[in-house]
Formats: C-alpha cells, sequence, structure tokens
C-alpha cells in the first residue's frame, strides 16, 4: 500500500492540506474571518463545516484554543463543543490536523472516546504505519473501493434480477450522504430501478400485460418498460411491480423476453388474477380496462397515470 500511486498522491495531498490548517492553528488566538474560512474550506467533513459557517467565529477561537491548549482531560474539552451546537465526534477532526500521530480521525457513528482511540491504534499495527494520517488515507481509499464495488453491484441489476434490490436498498440506507450522492451519480441502470434503491414505495403495483400491450399500434410490450419509466418520476413511487397477462399473450407477443420476468403472471380471465394480486398485496392496478364484470369498489385500486 504504501508504495500505491493512488495512496501517494492522497497522501500528499493531505498532508498539504495539513500544512494550511496547522499554520492557522498556530495563530488561533489572532484568527481572521479570511483564515476561519480558509480553515473550514480544508476540512474533510462536511456536517463539521456547515455549523462552522454558522457558528461565531470568537467562539470558536474560544472553544478551540482551550481545546488545543487547555487545562483538564481532552474528552471533557471536546464535549464543551456541545454547548455550540458541535459534537466530540465532529470538532474531533481538528485534533486529527493538529497532531495526527496522537488523535485518530474521527467518525460520526461512533463517539470519539478512549475506546475509539484504541481501536485505532489497533488498525496503525495492523497496517503497520507510523501516524492516523497515515491510516486516514488507507481508510478512506478503502472506502472508495467499496462505493466503487456497491456501483458495480447496483450496475448489474436487470429485471431480471430484482431480488438484489431490497439488500442493496438496505447497504445504501446506512451510507454517509455524501457517499449516497456518489452513488446516485455513478449508477446506469433503467430509472425505475434506480427510484426503487433510494425511495419509499407507496404500495406494489399490478399492470394488467395484454392491456397494457395494447396501448399502441401495433400492440408492443415495450409499453411495460415505458409505463415503469414514467411511473419512475411520479411523485408517488409504487414497488415492486407485477404483470399479468392472458393466457394467449405467449402466442401473441412470441419469443418475448419479458416472459421471464419475475413476477409475471398468466391467467385466464387476467382480470381475476389482477383483482386477486391487488387485494392480497394492497397494490393499485395500472389497466384502462373499467373491470365492469367487477364490483365498484375495484374502482378504488385503480391507479390513473
Amino acid at each position: 500500500m504504501i508504495y500505491d500511486p493512488e495512496y501517494l498522491s492522497r497522501l500528499t495531498t493531505l498532508k498539504g492540506k495539513r500544512k494550511v490548517i496547522v499554520d492557522i492553528l498556530k495563530s488561533i488566538k489572532h484568527m481572521n474571518s479570511n483564515n476561519y474560512k480558509i480553515l473550514i474550506n480544508n476540512l474533510e467533513n462536511k456536517k463539521l463545516k456547515e455549523k462552522l459557517k454558522k457558528t461565531n467565529i470568537n467562539y470558536f477561537i474560544i472553544y478551540t484554543s482551550n481545546l488545543l491548549h487547555g487545562n483538564g482531560s481532552i474528552i471533557s474539552r471536546l464535549k464543551m463543543f456541545k454547548e455550540i451546537n458541535i459534537e466530540p465526534n465532529e470538532i474531533g477532526e481538528i485534533l486529527f490536523w493538529a497532531n495526527p500521530k496522537k488523535f485518530p480521525f474521527p467518525d460520526t457513528s461512533e463517539n470519539y472516546d478512549k475506546k475509539y482511540f484504541e481501536q485505532k491504534n489497533k488498525l496503525l499495527k495492523k497496517y503497520k504505519v507510523s501516524d492516523f494520517l497515515e491510516l486516514y488515507v488507507i481508510e478512506s481509499l478503502n472506502k472508495e473501493t467499496f462505493l466503487n464495488d456497491i456501483i458495480s453491484e447496483i450496475n448489474s441489476i436487470t429485471f431480471h434480477n430484482l431480488d438484489r434490490i431490497n439488500w442493496l436498498r438496505e447497504i445504501i440506507y446506512e451510507l454517509d450522504p455524501i457517499s449516497k450522492q456518489k452513488v446516485r451519480e455513478k449508477i446506469s441502470i433503467h430509472p425505475y430501478l434506480k427510484r426503487a434503491l433510494f425511495s419509499k414505495p407507496i404500495s406494489p403495483v399490478i399492470l394488467d400485460g395484454n392491456n397494457i400491450a395494447f396501448w399502441s399500434i401495433p400492440p408492443s410490450t415495450k409499453n411495460i418498460y415505458n409505463l415503469l419509466e414514467t411511473l419512475s418520476k411520479a411523485k408517488d413511487f409504487y414497488f415492486p411491480f407485477y404483470i399479468v397477462f392472458d393466457k394467449n399473450a405467449k402466442y401473441m407477443f412470441k419469443n418475448d423476453g419479458i416472459f421471464k420476468l419475475p413476477n409475471v403472471y398468466f391467467h385466464s380471465p387476467a382480470d381475476e388474477l389482477i383483482i386477486s394480486l391487488a387485494k392480497t398485496k394492497k397494490g393499485k392496478i395500472i389497466s384502462k380496462d373499467k373491470f365492469r364484470d367487477w364490483d365498484k369498489n375495484i374502482k378504488k385500486l385503480i391507479l390513473e397515470i
């Protein structure tokens, strides 16, 4: 890892950033608004940066001077920042830049305390690096690799392997906002599948396959994919989808790949199964059929698009 070009490039960048931050912290008591902006811009934690932008510079000077040069335990000095709405595991980044041999980069999902320091010291030994700056480089590169693996998994999703969506959605949910945005920007799958990863669905949706196919001239099951794209842009999101065809659809649309999708059913009359699924799955129906042969309550299940 030490000789990896990406590692060395990232380490050089962070060392340059640290020099800027340390130079400003050396004169913390004489900090001006310009230096304050430079310091904020060089920090890594987006949430901390946003909070400091709203924090009075004089408060920052007082609390940070005490953090770096005050008396008492470092934990108690970190906790004092709560008085200005900044958590210890956020402001701990200042300690990291000031002394990366002693203080690790904080993780905002964990407490910045003695136990956390011990865990990070074990990682120093594991990776055989000299300080927490080098460890932070390794961890940030590992995180990028992890994100790239997630992106690769997502880009392999098609309408034929919808079972992957649920577990990938759980992984995405645990990501921080910045990582989520990176994932959003780098995935290239059908819009409906993408929406399924990031939106909480209102309910399932049952598609009247034959009816939708006949929305165009000539009839085509491609209308179903177009419909799903339309659903991806709607205010409310409906997922998963179930498609019900009449049994004769296999003869009308020969060798159609859509018939091999999961959650595709063949039933005659199709209306019977469509309504049954809508009731059992508590879903909505998409069809231009009026279902006149069924009870009037069916109208409540129809989704207008």
